[in-house]
């Protein structure tokens, strides 16, 4: 179980019903002790007075009279009287149980007040002599009265429906308070997760802030680190960016410096002004990669357009074909299905021209680049894989080449690498698009990068 919300919602709602159960139970016990002590008291006070009214009634008007009384009184009394003589015999010839002549036989015996119990049901036996002398035992059967020990009395279904119904309050009250308690936590997770996921203005919200707890502090000191970071991403790429417009000038009269020597050059300086000349357009590409770079991580809105992505993979696998057979290679498409996306066309371009010609740069010579567009009906995504019979790269390396200026040991030589932006400007792009990079070695050598686009 890995919910935080679900342990602390368990954990609770089990706590609180053990709780609710105990103080029911506890409060049956105490109620019914208290309920047994309260009855003996009331017993041993009115069955006196109860039973010397009884045998005074027997005592002037006979079996008639105290006939006559039961017949008008019994049915609003709480118990059943039965009143014997010294003999043991019932005074009205009435049959009785064995608790009855129990009770009457205790109370013979020892001349008082006795009660006898038998589950729920008692029995009170009042000896007394009358004022003609004679002895006499009036027995009450107490008729039973719903007390605490009703509860456990009660049909299945309707203490499965009490139980059901406390489950079901402890359950919400539990529900609230985990609520209560995990809520910012999943505030400061979702918070994190944008974080990551490069929306630097990520913030756990005002909610959590008000609490006033440890979790407040929490979410206080995350809102903070989450600024330093935004912050020093902000200075970072404003940074770049400016660097990379002053080294616009200087590379501009660099060129127009270069262009009026070879003017004026020798065969012998023909071959020097060649090598500045690539690394004045080595650089100027880098540039060009930085500003684009600056220009995606800060967010700037893109034009955006519905157009066939099939299309836009044919132009840039025919380009980069045309290019890699002057270098004994070669770059096919092996499946393509009709997909059309919504997005910036020069921008895909730009990320899927990217991962084909770092393709066509690693894989060997008298090899061919593998490219494929599926779209699954079920399927949201477009997705666009790109394959080469290179040397492929370290498992360490993989989680890494979209690093910008990152480069694997195989890259190293700046006769084969690029700039090292290339794939950075690419994880950007899709990113910006919702949609995620990822790369794998391919079972049968080279590098295999997956390009994952929402369709429409």
């Amino acid at each position: 179980m890995r919910s935080l919300f679900l342990k602390i919602f368990l954990w609770f709602w089990l706590a609180m019903l053990l709780v609710s159960l105990t103080l029911l139970i506890s409060g049956y016990i105490s109620e019914s002790r208290s309920s047994q002590v309260r009855d003996e008291k009331m017993d041993r006070t009115m069955t006196p007075l109860i039973a010397d009214n009884f045998v005074e009634i027997y005592d002037t008007q006979g079996k008639p009279g105290l006939t006559a009384f039961l017949e008008h009184a019994e049915s609003g009394m709480p118990w059943k009287p039965f009143l014997f003589d010294a003999r043991g015999e019932e005074v009205l010839g009435r049959i009785v149980s064995p608790e009855i002549r129990e009770t009457f036989q205790l109370a013979m015996r020892n001349k008082q007040t006795e009660i006898v119990h038998h589950g729920n049901q008692r029995w009170v036996g009042q000896w007394l002599m009358s004022n003609s002398g004679k002895e006499y035992v009036l027995v009450l059967q107490l008729k039973p009265f719903p007390g605490p020990q009703a509860l456990l009395r009660a049909p299945s279904l309707v203490q499965l429906l009490r139980f059901v119904t406390i489950a079901l309050i402890v359950g919400l009250i539990s529900l609230w308070i985990t609520r209560h308690i995990t809520s910012p936590i999943f505030q400061l997770r979702q918070a994190a997760n944008q974080l990551a996921k490069g929306n630097l203005a990520a913030r756990v919200g005002p909610n959590s802030l008000q609490r006033n707890d440890e979790l407040a502090d929490l979410s206080k000191d995350f809102d903070y680190m989450a600024t330093q970071i935004e912050t020093l991403m902000a200075s970072q790429q404003r940074l770049l960016a400016d660097i990379s417009h002053e080294l616009r000038s200087p590379l501009a009269r660099l060129s127009v410096a270069l262009g009026l020597a070879r003017r004026s050059s020798t065969p012998e300086s023909a071959s020097a002004l060649n090598r500045i000349e690539r690394e004045a357009q080595r650089l100027n590409e880098l540039i060009g990669g930085l500003l684009q770079l600056a220009r995606m991580e800060s967010g700037d809105t893109i034009a955006r357009e519905d157009f066939s992505l099939d299309a836009l993979v044919k132009e840039v696998a025919e380009d980069a074909d045309f290019e890699a057979r002057s270098r004994n290679r070669s770059v096919r498409i092996t499946d393509i299905a009709a997909c059309r996306v919504h997005g910036n066309l020069d921008l895909l371009r730009s990320a899927i021209e990217n991962v084909v010609r770092n393709a066509v740069n690693y894989t060997a010579e008298n090899t061919e680049v593998l490219a494929s567009l599926t779209c699954e009906e079920d399927s949201p995504f477009a997705d666009i894989r790109v394959t080469d019979h290179g040397p492929g790269v370290s498992d360490a390396a993989l989680a890494n080449i979209f690093q910008p200026f990152y480069r694997v040991e195989v890259a190293r030589d700046r006769n084969t690498g690029g700039t090292g932006l290339g794939l950075s400007i690419t994880e950007r792009a899709i990113r910006s698009h919702g949609g995620l990079v990822q790369a794998q070695n391919s079972l049968d050598a080279g590098l295999q990068i997956l390009l994952r686009l929402p369709r429409i």
